[in-house]
């Protein structure tokens, strides 16, 4: 069974480096995605005085093609949107154009109260 939860621990960082991704993050939250007890996902969670920001989503590559990382990304919004007026994405991707997110200089903002979850997840046809 999939789910996501919040870790305080060092399991997504010794997960993400074994998995050879680099994690240069800001302080914040680690978000990890587990299928059964085995991590398959991870997300970063930094947070500025009026944002969260959302550095980083990692799934291992076996698992990629099933909307697990549209999953975790989903479950980090949704947390993470109810108590900060604004979303951050450091990067730019097309994929948060489905969310309303615009583009600028470092990445793609939203204010949360504007996010709409499109009903079709990612992997899920």
């Amino acid at each position: 069974m999939l789910h996501v939860k919040p870790v305080v621990d060092d399991s997504a960082e010794k997960f993400l480096l074994q998995e050879g991704v680099k994690t240069a993050y800001a302080p914040g939250v680690d978000v990890v995605l587990y299928d059964e007890e085995k991590i398959v996902g991870a997300a970063h969670v930094a947070f500025g005085t009026d944002a969260a920001v959302l550095e980083g989503v990692y799934v291992t590559p076996q698992k990629r093609g099933f909307g697990l990382g549209d999953f975790l990304t989903r479950a980090v919004m949704d947390a993470y949107t109810r108590s900060l007026p604004y979303f951050k994405v450091a990067y730019k991707s097309d994929y948060f154009l489905k969310f309303g997110f615009k583009e600028e200089d470092d990445g793609m903002t939203i204010q949360s109260e504007e996010i709409k979850f499109p009903s079709y997840c990612g992997g899920h046809k």
